[in-house]
């Protein structure tokens, strides 16, 4: 069986219906992957600034996402009335993505009702995915076996990387190309991404079409269809569980919107410098991926998460020690660093956080409880930055210094060991929110099949096994800029 395989992994070759299921689901995740990469971040902004979008409606098309989550709330009495699945993801994404060619055409327009046409086609398309994530959530829930959620999704999590930084790089050439072939008609490249992404889109709604279903379990009788809503925060460990995803994706939040505008605007580099660190980060991530679905899997998400998590704060606060001045020369290797291991715990926390939340839903009520987190964590997701920009005017007139004086002999020595302002602010408060959301975490309760404290230490050596002979190593590096093969 090939390691490398996220199908051989996942499943047995003496199983061919399990074999193409899983299959189906790798290849949608492509189709999204492609289709998102070309709809949101760079090019998503770029697209709005050729349209002479203004800051506030950046903001509008960054706080679209969060808002829209909330829709999974009529989502889950959707799916608990109708009870196909399938179904729903299918037609809300079929719908949703057909807007993808509303944004595509908007530069026909004109001034003015261009940029709302963008808005609102991103906003329906958003609202429609929110709505089909809900069942397919639940949908992959019953699907995928538990026991290879971490593997699975994890080498799932590679090639959906590994193509999206790909691609990225690709459209980029494309973008960079057209406007020298067409200097004033530049914004008609990104509606032909735009058009493109639709397309590829559609081909993922097929895929899900082609996909077995599979039958919900009897419903359980609610004489109010909102005790359904409130049915995960009645369990205790659950609500536990809620606590302390809300509280992390406020902390994390709360810092990782600004990295980019810091490095631009505060440290002065250039976009290419800032693309190249950020692909840094991805590759990092894609390399921990493996490491962590099969850690995951092996002892418990939990334990993946107090390792990354910790991991992460660490590298958020080395972001405070950019500013320092005796640091600049230093600035830039300190900055590579900080991507690698971020990109890396990135990995661990994204994969063992939607792995947690799926493995503690019952069975049966999956698209409930797992609605509940969605809508819970992406409120206090959508907070953190808006925050973050009504006190950013507060923080950028104050700043906080912390010094060690030598005083005696022929000369005194003066060294600052923390200077806070601006934007390190937001780094330095959000390892303090971290650290309390750890705290929650230790009250999850999650079934491995041993001790807390044992599983933890023996992660740990089998974490750092697999980096010395790893990321260290030729084969590391492959396993970077290797794409699972698919039978």
């Amino acid at each position: 069986m090939d390691a490398a395989n996220p199908i051989a992994v996942a499943t047995n070759s003496a199983d061919p219906d399990q074999h193409r299921l899983l299959r189906l689901i790798l290849y949608d995740a492509l189709a999204s992957e492609a289709m998102g990469t070309l709809t949101t971040g760079v090019f998503l902004v770029g697209f709005a600034l050729a349209l002479g979008a203004s800051n506030l409606a950046i903001g509008v098309l960054a706080a679209v996402p969060f808002s829209v989550q909330l829709l999974q709330i009529p989502a889950v009495l959707l799916v608990e009335r109708l009870r196909s699945r399938r179904d729903i993801s299918v037609w809300s994404t079929a719908f949703g993505r057909a807007f993808l060619f509303g944004a595509a055409v908007a530069p026909l327009l004109g001034p003015g009702y261009a940029i709302v046409a963008l808005i609102v086609s991103l906003a329906v398309y958003q609202a429609m995915a929110a709505i089909a994530g809900c069942a397919w959530n639940s949908w992959m829930r019953d699907l995928v076996p538990p026991s290879q959620y971490g593997r699975f999704f994890g080498r799932r999590t590679m090639a959906t990387t590994a193509l999206s930084i790909s691609l990225a790089l690709f459209a980029g050439f494309l973008i960079d190309s057209w406007k020298r072939f067409a200097p004033n008609q530049a914004v008609f490249g990104y509606s032909m991404l735009f058009a493109v992404s639709a397309v590829i889109g559609f081909v993922g709604v097929y895929l899900l079409h082609i996909t077995p279903d599979s039958p919900m379990p009897p419903a359980e009788k609610f004489d109010n269809p909102f005790a359904l809503l409130l049915a995960p925060l009645r369990e205790a460990n659950f609500r536990r569980l809620i606590i302390f995803l809300a509280s992390w994706n406020f902390a994390a939040n709360l810092a990782a919107p600004f990295f980019t505008v810091y490095m631009l605007k505060s440290l002065g580099y250039p976009l290419t410098t800032v693309l190249a660190l950020t692909i840094g980060s991805q590759l990092a991530n894609l390399a921990g991926l493996g490491l962590w679905g099969t850690l995951s899997d092996r002892f418990s998400n939990k334990a993946v998460l107090e390792i990354v998590a910790p991991l992460f704060l660490i590298c958020t606060f080395a972001w405070t020690l950019t500013g320092l001045p005796w640091l600049q020369p230093m600035v830039l290797y300190l900055l590579i660093a900080i991507h690698i291991f971020m990109g890396i715990a990135t990995a661990g926390v994204g994969l063992a956080t939607g792995n947690i939340a799926m493995k503690l839903s019952p069975a049966g009520q999956a698209t409930a409880y797992l609605a509940a987190n969605s809508v819970i964590s992406a409120g206090f997701a959508a907070a953190a930055p808006v925050l973050g920009g009504v006190f950013a005017d507060f923080f950028a007139s104050h700043q906080l210094t912390l010094s060690l004086h030598w005083a005696g002999g022929a000369k005194d020595v003066r060294m600052q060991v923390l200077n806070f302002q601006s934007w390190t602010f937001y780094f330095a408060i959000t390892c303090v929110l971290g650290l309390y959301a750890l705290h929650r975490l230790s009250f999850v309760e999650e079934p491995s099949g041993s001790a807390e404290r044992l599983v933890f230490r023996r992660l740990l050596l089998e974490a750092g096994r697999w980096s010395v002979h790893s990321l260290s190593s030729a084969a590391g590096l492959l396993r970077v800029v290797h794409l699972p093969r698919l039978p």
